[in-house]
């Protein structure tokens, strides 16, 4: 049987020891056929490990190595072990010398322990490394630093002499034997009557032969003719049943090889099902629960949302009741501001009609925030005369530009604050004036 024929059925005895059978397979088949495996043959066996534990049984590739040193080519003798997790680790390797072979010491890529180390066993990858690569790799290496080397033997000429002489060769068949055994016989016939007086007497004794001793010849001849045609028609039928039972046999191992390929390849495409079906299960089940959590969290911010929405509109209700009291103030404090405003005419109005008019009194604020912004613009203005006549006295001479520049930075940021405060008094009224129009629009 080839060995090639042996992998389906050892990955059928090692089901379950790893995770990818089909690329075992694929890549021990091609080792098997490349040249340099062409002597490995594949069994079952642990695999011990640095400390000293054991690997269930695994697939080991054992046999011979073919390199070629210095023109000629030598066998070393290797086990290639595939440790459960091949491929993602590399294979275990290792140079079994015989009893007239030892490993070299300080090998490179070889341990006293025949253990094997290379720059393709360490820079292993799954997608670009296989056994093939490796075992070229190996013999290549080996080539120009060999790892084994052959004890010296004291044998003598006289030890293989006897040895050659004490192994005989096949018996003779039985038609062999029975020729020889007729020769014999009538040549110790001859010899027999050979004697001093033989060759006078040779003749009468020829004569004399009876009948009956050339009859007892001739059926001694029949007997040893009928043994051997009995002894070859046996010996054929032996050879013909050996035969049937030979291609029995090969078909059997077939079938077996058959069945077992196929159980092997059955369990592998279930395998590889289940965990297919198995990932999108769970990546499905992974999103579902993705899903899952992000409605909690948006259930949750919503209820927070409309928490803090109740809590915000009892604020708004509170702040609008609020309002509504000021508002009623703010009502007030108009009504008696107009009445003042109306006496404040009527005096103004007097003391034009009596020509006391008076350059403040043309223009009189209403309240506090129109004061201020009355204040603030007249400020603005008298600034800007400052400025301009800073500007005349400089081109008169007056003042010299540094002074100039010193004066107008001082004023103008004056200015500036002055024109802030009066935009924001500014946007405070209308923003008073609109929050109550809004107000009093809403309440109507």
């Amino acid at each position: 049987m080839a060995a090639i024929d042996l992998l389906p059925s050892l990955l059928h005895h090692l089901s379950g020891t790893y995770r990818d059978p089909q690329r075992v397979i694929r890549d021990a088949e091609n080792l098997l056929r490349s040249p340099l495996g062409r002597h490995l043959r594949p069994t079952t066996e642990p695999l011990i490990l640095d400390d000293g534990t054991s690997t269930p049984p695994v697939l080991m590739l054992g046999g011979t190595l073919p390199m070629t040193y210095r023109g000629q080519t030598y066998n070393i003798p290797i086990d290639v072990y595939l440790p459960p997790a091949y491929p993602l680790r590399p294979p275990t390797v290792f140079v079994r010398p015989v009893s007239s072979m030892a490993i070299k010491e300080n090998h490179r890529h070889v341990g006293l322990d025949g253990r094997v180390y290379l720059p393709y066993l360490s820079e292993w990858r799954p997608g670009t490394h296989e056994l093939t690569e490796l075992a070229v790799w190996m013999s290549s290496l080996f080539g120009s630093d060999p790892p084994c080397y052959s004890k010296r033997t004291t044998t003598t000429s006289a030890a293989s002499s006897a040895g050659s002489g004490s192994s005989g060769g096949n018996p003779p068949s039985y038609s062999q034997a029975a020729t020889t055994s007729s020769q014999h016989a009538s040549y110790g016939f001859s010899y027999g009557n050979s004697t001093s007086a033989a060759a006078m007497n040779q003749e009468s004794h020829r004569q004399s032969e009876s009948e009956e001793e050339r009859r007892r010849r001739q059926a001694i001849e029949k007997e040893i003719a009928e043994a051997n045609l009995a002894a070859e028609t046996a010996r054929r039928a032996a050879e013909e049943e050996a035969r049937i039972e030979a291609e029995q046999t090969r078909l059997r191992q077939e079938h077996d090889q058959t069945v077992s390929k196929m159980r092997v390849m059955a369990a592998s495409k279930a395998e590889f099902k289940i965990q297919t079906l198995f990932s999108q299960y769970r990546e499905e089940i992974k999103v579902e629960l993705k899903d899952q959590k992000l409605l909690e969290k948006g259930k949750e911010t919503i209820e927070r949302l409309l928490k803090e929405g109740e809590e915000k509109k009892a604020i708004l209700e509170k702040d609008g009741k609020e309002v509504d009291g000021m508002i009623e103030v703010l009502e007030k404090w108009l009504a008696r501001v107009d009445s003042s405003n109306d006496s404040e005419e009527d005096k103004k109005n007097e003391e034009l009609d009596g020509n006391f008019a008076k350059v403040d009194l043309l223009a009189l604020p209403t309240d506090t925030h129109s004061a201020q912004m009355l204040e603030l613009s007249a400020e603005i203005a008298t600034i800007d005369d400052c400025i301009y006549y800073l500007d005349q006295s400089l081109v008169r001479g007056g003042i010299t530009l540094d002074v100039f520049m010193k004066e107008v930075r001082k004023l103008s940021k004056r200015q500036f604050l002055a024109k802030v405060r009066s935009t924001l008094k500014l946007l405070f009224r209308l923003v008073t004036f609109f929050i109550a129009n809004f107000l009093t629009s809403s309440r109507e």
